[in-house]
């Protein structure tokens, strides 16, 4: 519960409509009932400010479509939202960049530059998902395949530090720096060492041409090579296998084409050659998307893995047995598996699901995190974010150095930082 005199300091700080309560939400058994809105940049700083002095904590949030990911909040009584950080402050389309707000959803920005025949290289898996929170998360949806990793879309943010104090790396333009770009360390970091305000994006050109093909096999190991050859194709944008948990079922490979008419036409010939694909909807590829995101259903247990695609066969053969619905990315060395459980999922019956997945993914030298979990599984002492082994104590390091009092999100980073 926040003191009467807390909730009066913060909404002295942003307004009245800054501040709300509201019936508690539960996030991995903790309920939190107050949300922080800043309507701005300065706002931002000033709520960060606020919590700092009232010796508060929050949990960092944009859509709220990626709060499943993570360990359960140590401390955290309120959320700070992003969502009224809203719009585009700047969009040069004869340059291809752009300056967009935190809580701006992707989905959105995507209409606004599509609009002047350019893309946003971010694909996130929900469609709710907002530019800040794809960052802070470093959200991975069929398409970054083609698009590259969030990172690589980012040329310069401003970021609000637990401090308050605002700032910024990078810019508009790409230029050679001396040191590290700051950039790629708050891109993923999840919200934990600040609170990303507003950044700029390299943009990319729509596609002239865009065909997507399917195609079924029964072997796994044949299904996996299959996947691993569309996902080398010059124009691969989307190179997804989906496995259901029935083993008796066959196994479909999704590939989506996009670039020029003259290699996606060639890249076709080849699939429906090679493969014997045939074109389907587009439709598909968005099925690829809302399969990632409902892998385990409600209250199921969804991992990542991240291993070689020539050891996908062997992985996806160890998951399936174990009751696994499968997702497998071979172009980003990915596989996501889902499991669905009972309502009432007893921790030993969580407990079997995890070392079922630990032992398949160290057979193939691979490295699993748990996306998804029931709340159950995250107060059992366990990491979400899997074995981090000797990058802890840089984590560590840089938590205690951006956010000495814990402030941004606490608890829910690796190794509970």
């Amino acid at each position: 519960m926040i003191a009467p005199e807390s909730l009066a300091a913060l909404r002295s700080a942003l307004g009245a409509d800054g501040v709300e309560e509201h019936p508690a939400v539960e996030l991995d058994g903790v309920p939190i009932g107050v949300t922080v809105r800043p309507e701005d940049h300065s706002a931002l700083s000033r709520a960060i400010v606020a919590l700092s002095e009232q010796r508060l904590s929050a949990v960092v949030r944009g859509a709220g479509s990626r709060l499943g990911v993570g360990n359960p909040p140590r401390g955290s009584e309120l959320f700070l939202s992003t969502e009224r950080l809203r719009g585009t402050d700047e969009f040069e389309p004869a340059e291809g960049v752009v300056l967009v707000r935190a809580g701006t959803p992707v989905r959105e920005l995507r209409a606004q530059v599509n609009a002047e025949g350019w893309d946003v290289p971010l694909d996130p898996p929900s469609l709710l998902a907002t530019v800040g929170g794809s960052l802070a998360a470093a959200t991975v949806g069929p398409r970054a395949h083609g698009f590259g990793p969030p990172r690589d879309a980012v040329l310069g943010m401003e970021v609000a530090l637990a401090t308050g104090e605002r700032t910024k790396c990078g810019g508009r333009v790409v230029k050679n720096v001396t040191g590290y770009d700051m950039n790629k360390l708050y891109t993923g970091s999840f919200g934990t060492l600040g609170v990303i305000a507003s950044a700029w994006l390299r943009l990319r050109p729509l596609p002239r041409s865009v065909r997507c093909f399917s195609a079924a096999f029964r072997a796994i190991d044949v299904a996996c090579s299959g996947a691993l050859g569309a996902s080398r194709l010059a124009s691969a944008r989307i190179g997804a296998l989906q496995a259901s948990a029935d083993g008796s079922a066959a196994l479909r490979i999704v590939v989506e084409l996009a670039g020029d008419r003259a290699a996606v036409d060639q890249d076709s010939a080849w699939l429906v050659s090679a493969l014997e694909a045939e074109e389907v909807a587009p439709q598909a590829a968005d099925d690829v998307r809302e399969l990632q995101c409902d892998l385990g259903g409600s209250g199921g247990l969804r991992f990542r893995i991240s291993a070689l695609p020539s050891r996908h066969a062997a992985l996806v053969t160890d998951l399936r047995a174990a009751g696994a619905s499968i997702l497998c990315y071979p172009g980003l060395r990915l596989v996501y598996a889902g499991f669905s459980l009972p309502v009432a999922v007893t921790a030993a019956e969580v407990e079997t699901r995890f070392r079922e997945v630990e032992t398949a993914s160290r057979a193939v030298g691979g490295s699993v995190s748990c996306e998804s979990a029931p709340t159950v599984a995250k107060t059992a002492g366990r990491d979400m974010h899997g074995d981090v082994g000797a990058w802890l104590p840089l984590f560590t390091g840089l938590k205690r150095r951006f956010d000495p009092n814990g402030v941004l999100n606490p608890g829910r980073f690796a190794g509970g930082l």
